[in-house]
């Protein structure tokens, strides 16, 4: 699933550095009204040790948050590093010209605020440019963490502890764009999917379900966005070319149950539980319900479905949900090894083993057999096979080219 907000074209590093680089900003658009995102987000940048300079024409609005006012950007006398705006879009091309003006180095522009032409101008001026984006969100813990071993290994963490790694629809697009990613990046050999916290993850985030109700169409827009995305990182998964393994030492519900049934492969630890629950909210767990049946057998599927109960990892591992239970001390070891043997193998025969395996689970059994003749033969023409059945022949380890 592709982020598809205007910016999300910069880089993390790139919006990292520049705010490491960066102690003054001026906030064009700053409220005086603690209610409002600009007054929240210049306390957020206060409290993190940035010297904030708000910015308001109004003259009634002397100080905010303790802080002297100043009417206009050229009326600051202060040295401006950075400058924040959260102001309409229509706006930005005044403001970037009197960023020019005050000889600032970093244009910023709030989320949902962006202009090209503004871009522009500020970037043949020899700023650097952020827009779409809100730096209180890019300094505060990110919800999804991202590391990459020397074997390739791609470790994907869960991180919004505080509403038990939910998928809002943050965390959705920002999960559905790191496997996107993945899939294109040749240095990624495999995927691990983990958790932090007491939960895997609890499913859909419903107090931002909740919200939407409050819009003129009582969240229906809303409610298909996110199954949508949801849908889409599931997808995702399966035809995602790498191998993708869930660890699971935490709850797992509704949604989260889906996503360790979309993985690959996943192992949990003894505490680990699976529901599909929604039946006790009145909400049918009917898209967790697709991946869910396509893994373990119809009888076991539908008692998760019917009474929303709780089973145990032991129980799990017994119906196909995961391959097996892990002592909590050992599941990262574990599903980390899991993944180095994995890692190790050509790539191109991963990649074609895992598509060759879910198309042929929808077809005939003629039909299953005839595909995955054609797909052996095309495997076969293939260097990596020719190096591998060599190899075997020789009794030396092969060289993968991942052709």
């Amino acid at each position: 699933m592709t982020d598809t907000r205007y910016g999300a074209k910069y880089s993390d590093a790139y919006i990292q550095q520049l705010l490491g680089s960066v102690r003054s900003i001026a906030m064009v658009g700053a409220s005086a009204d603690p209610a409002k995102p600009s007054n929240q987000v210049l306390q957020f940048l206060t409290g993190a040790g940035y010297e904030v300079i708000p910015v308001n024409p109004r003259p009634d609005v002397t100080e905010i948050c303790g802080l002297r006012v100043y009417p206009s950007l050229q009326s600051i006398e202060l040295p401006v590093d950075m400058v924040d705006v959260f102001r309409p879009s229509s706006e930005l091309e005044g403001i970037v010209r009197d960023a020019q003006q005050i000889g600032a180095n970093v244009f910023w522009a709030q989320l949902g605020i962006h202009d090209e032409e503004a871009e522009r101008i500020a970037e043949q001026s020899g700023m650097k440019v952020v827009m779409d984006r809100c730096p209180k969100i890019e300094l505060a813990d990110p919800i999804l963490l991202r590391e990459t071993s020397s074997e390739g290994i791609l470790r994907l963490t869960l991180n919004d502890t505080e509403r038990r790694n939910a998928l809002s629809m943050d965390m959705l697009n920002q999960l559905g764009t790191a496997l996107e990613q993945a899939a294109e990046d040749a240095s990624v050999r495999v995927i691990i999917l983990a958790a932090n916290g007491r939960a895997f993850s609890a499913g859909h985030d419903l107090r931002e379900m909740t919200q939407a109700r409050l819009a003129p169409d009582g969240g229906r827009a809303f409610f298909e966005e996110t199954m949508a995305a949801c849908c889409g990182v599931m997808q995702g998964i399966v035809t995602n070319p790498k191998p993708i393994i869930a660890e699971v030492n935490g709850v797992a519900t509704a949604a989260g149950c889906q996503l360790v049934a979309s993985c690959d492969l996943a192992y949990a630890s003894p505490s680990a539980r699976f529901a599909t629950p929604g039946v006790t909210i009145g909400l049918f767990c009917s898209t967790p319900m697709v991946a869910l049946s396509r893994n373990v057998g119809s009888k076991a599927a539908m008692e998760m479905l019917l009474t929303g109960e709780m089973i145990e990892a032991e129980r799990a591992a017994d119906i196909g949900l995961i391959n097996r239970a892990v002592p909590e001390e050992q599941l990262s070891d574990y599903t980390h090894g899991i993944a180095q043997t994995i890692a190790s193998k050509s790539s191109m025969t991963l990649k074609t083993g895992k598509e060759a395996f879910y198309r042929q689970q929808e077809m005939s059994l003629a039909d299953a057999y005839e595909y995955t003749s054609r797909v052996m033969v095309d495997n076969l023409m293939k260097p990596d096979a020719e190096e591998g059945i060599n190899a075997f022949i020789e009794k030396r380890g092969p060289q993968w080219s991942d052709q």
